[in-house]
């Protein structure tokens, strides 16, 4: 029973510095928003997961927001979801666009550390980072789901 018991604490340290000295378990994920509208408008975001809201964000033209998180690789569910609005002369493009999603491919290419997004005003951009280029993906309004 000791035996168990101490192969079982030892499992337990052993994975929680795995975390953090291997990445084993856990992949860091960064998420960067940019203003690329051509009209050279403010966008307005608002981006949320389950578990937090990171507030509501006015960029200018070329500016960018950004954030990252551990993503749990084999048992968590992770999802980053933006409510986004800018004006095109008078009239209101407003859009949801799920910017991450650990269980559903929300881009038709996978991004594995950066998943990087430009705003422009026919839809968002998304990074490739194998070909190290932009891709048009999602236009207004989105449903951006990809099966």
């Amino acid at each position: 029973m000791k035996t168990q018991l101490r192969i079982l604490v030892s499992s337990v340290v052993i994975m929680a510095t795995m975390r953090e000295s291997m990445g084993f378990l856990y992949q860091e994920m960064h998420i960067h928003i940019v203003n690329w509208l051509e009209n050279k408008g403010t966008l307005m975001m608002h981006c949320w997961s389950k578990d937090n809201s990171l507030g509501t964000h006015y960029l200018e033209y070329k500016e960018n927001f950004q954030w990252q998180f551990s993503n749990e690789l084999f048992f968590g569910h992770t999802k980053y979801e933006c409510y986004l609005e800018f004006y095109n002369g008078s009239l209101p493009n407003r859009g949801h666009f799920v910017v991450y999603d650990s269980k559903k491919k929300t881009r038709r290419r996978d991004c594995f550390k950066h998943c990087m997004w430009g705003v422009g005003v026919y839809g968002l951009y998304a990074f490739d980072e194998i070909d190290q280029r932009w891709d048009y993906e999602i236009p207004w309004p989105s449903k951006n789901t990809f099966e």
